[in-house]
């Protein structure tokens, strides 16, 4: 059992502190999910002296009642500044779909802060200039659009959707929204990327993880694995073994802890 506490209104940590030698991971949710949403990766990502820090979108969860970010480039900054206030070693960003666009915002303020990460996951996300969301188009849909929405990308099983679409639906809006009108200004990383994605994902192909290249000025990959968009729920070994991938793999080999910090 991983303990969990609240070190900030937007960052969860699991796990106790890294130790002199340990690695952060920083996790970032899909669009309409919470901290709880990735609550399963730390006890299969971790190894002794790593901690995570799992970031909670405010209008979920404990935050129910804030107001939700209007702003992705906005909440990546308090997210960033978090970070450096909350981890000393060496850094590891994953993101799934929106929390792919806002870890590679997160690595560029952290970059320009000094604490560059060491390796960025990308999950079942667009690149920043090749979003599918139109602000428009998000504001003109209705509960009918939301539930095709839900059930094309199977963010929550069908018996479910019916008992939390009016919880859900708001949220997602929120961060639609978010999405759709961010304008990335930062340019390529200086870190190696690793774009990762379902095969069978409605909504982010083999061609939009390659897109993802032009990004980082680091070494690149992208890898799929079976499954949709969510595709991670059912490969969780995979998948926590992709982001223990990068600079992490030789040292997880050899059973050694690396310096990994810039």
């Amino acid at each position: 059992m991983v303990s969990r506490s609240r070190l900030t209104p937007l960052l969860w940590r699991f796990g106790d502190a890294a130790d002199a030698g340990g690695v952060t991971f920083v996790l970032a949710p899909f669009a309409g999910g919470s901290a709880y949403s990735l609550a399963t990766l730390p006890p299969r990502l971790l190894r002794p002296g790593d901690t995570a820090l799992v970031v909670q979108y405010p209008g979920r969860g404990p935050r129910i009642t804030e107001p939700h970010a209007s702003g992705l480039a906005e909440l990546a900054e308090e997210a960033a500044r978090d970070i450096v206030r909350h981890a000393d070693g060496p850094l590891v960003l994953a993101g799934h779909s929106m929390g792919g666009v806002l870890c590679y915002e997160l690595a560029s303020l952290l970059t320009a802060m000094g604490r560059p990460p060491a390796w960025v996951v990308v999950s079942a996300a667009r690149a920043p200039d090749r979003t599918r969301l139109d602000p428009e188009r998000v504001l003109s849909m209705g509960r009918e659009d939301w539930l095709a929405e839900i059930a094309a990308g199977a963010l929550v099983p069908p018996a479910d959707v019916s008992e939390v679409a009016d919880l859900l639906i708001p949220v997602m809006r929120a961060d639609y929204l978010m999405l759709a009108r961010y304008r990335p200004v930062h340019g390529p990383l200086a870190v190696p990327l690793l774009a990762l994605g379902g095969a069978a994902d409605p909504w982010v192909t083999d061609d939009h993880l390659a897109a993802w290249e032009p990004w980082t000025a680091g070494d690149f990959e992208r890898r799929t694995l079976p499954g949709g968009h969510f595709y991670y729920r059912d490969r969780l070994a995979e998948f926590c073994a992709a982001i223990r991938g990068g600079p992490l793999a030789a040292a997880d080999r050899f059973g050694m802890r690396l310096d990994l910090r810039n």
